[in-house]
């Protein structure tokens, strides 16, 4: 089997910031108030942009956490993206920052000279938990104002929210007692969510359960398909890519374009070649690891909950297990 080395990106992002104001329940990334307030840095941002455009793509988004919370350094990035040759496709925002439209506007109006053309906004009930839809509908209202696209993440729960108080926040009780106790469980009909990050937590109770060895037999072989997307990779304030959708997994952005070490990624490594089984076989021997839980979502779960196990028994660290405030330890 060949080495695994990331040679070639498609399409991507540039995570910001971790830190957010919310904690929502399906976030990959694991993001929140938790995180140290850390914003990438211009010379990281210059890196990771050059590294993008030398690797076959032109365009990226900018997301987080919530890039918003610090309006003149998004700036600076976006202004450099245009010095990189490289494209801004949108930035994610959760509307947090919102106080009101003039203030809002006059924002994103000074955004849009830097390079900014539109804005993803994100609509969900996991979002409302955290922030009144008012400010969602505000900050909608700023982009019209200021010239700036909207991109509506998803305007199918714009109905539902427009039903509850919009000036308050709402839990997923509120929404289970206005539209139905499945209603969770069918977000998943209506909102394409990768079961991952504190999204495993959260939709474990109303999915089907295995135990860890129908994961394992069920998957016998590598992750290299997931390994090896780049359809929608990112890359963070702390010089690392993200390997396809694999939050809290880590590659120095140093080592895209060459195969990667055993010996420096012994976890990816084992990941690529032989998949969850190799990945068990690894952290039963080395870490003493046994699965906590009876029963778990996919290989991800599990994979996840190995990792978790990996980070707390490992001195000093694996440094492609990371960012280390991912890990729920």
């Amino acid at each position: 089997m060949a080495q695994f080395g990331i040679k070639h990106l498609v399409s991507g992002g540039i995570i910001t910031n971790y830190f957010c104001t919310s904690k929502c329940r399906h976030c990959l990334y694991n993001c929140g108030p938790h995180w140290e307030k850390k914003y990438m840095a211009l010379e990281t941002a210059e890196d990771h942009l050059r590294t993008v455009r030398f690797m076959g793509c032109a365009s990226v988004h900018i997301g987080g956490g919530e890039p918003l919370l610090r309006p003149d350094s998004l700036a600076e990035i976006l202004a450099v993206a245009g010095n990189a040759g490289v494209s801004i496709e949108y930035v994610e925002t959760n509307s947090s920052w919102f106080k009101d439209v003039e203030s809002a506007a006059r924002v994103l109006s000074m955004l849009r000279k830097k390079g900014l053309k539109t804005l993803l906004v994100s609509i969900s009930p996991f979002h409302n938990e955290h922030i009144p839809f008012f400010k969602v509908q505000g900050v909608m209202d700023a982009c019209r104002k200021a010239r700036i696209k909207v991109f509506p993440w998803i305007n199918g729960f714009i109905k539902d929210l427009s039903q509850l108080d919009v000036h308050r926040t709402n839990s997923m009780a509120v929404f289970e007692e206005r539209f139905g106790q499945d209603y969770l469980f069918r977000i998943l009909q209506r909102y394409w969510i990768h079961m991952g990050g504190r999204a495993l937590d959260t939709f474990r109770p109303v999915l089907p359960n295995r135990s860890f060895q129908e994961i394992i037999n069920e998957n016998p072989g590598g992750c290299e398909r997931e390994l090896s997307d780049t359809s929608h990779f990112h890359m963070d304030l702390f010089g690392n890519y993200i390997p396809g959708l694999c939050s809290g997994l880590s590659i120095s952005t140093k080592d895209l374009g060459q195969p990667l070490s055993e010996k420096g990624y012994p976890v990816i490594t084992t990941l690529f070649k032989s998949g969850i089984k190799g990945l068990f076989d690894l952290a039963r021997q080395n870490f003493e690891y046994t699965p906590a839980r009876s029963k778990y979502v996919n290989k991800c779960d599990l994979c996840t909950e190995i990792r978790t196990v990996m980070v707390t028994k490992t001195i000093g660290g694996l440094s492609e297990l990371g960012p280390r405030e991912f890990y729920p330890i």
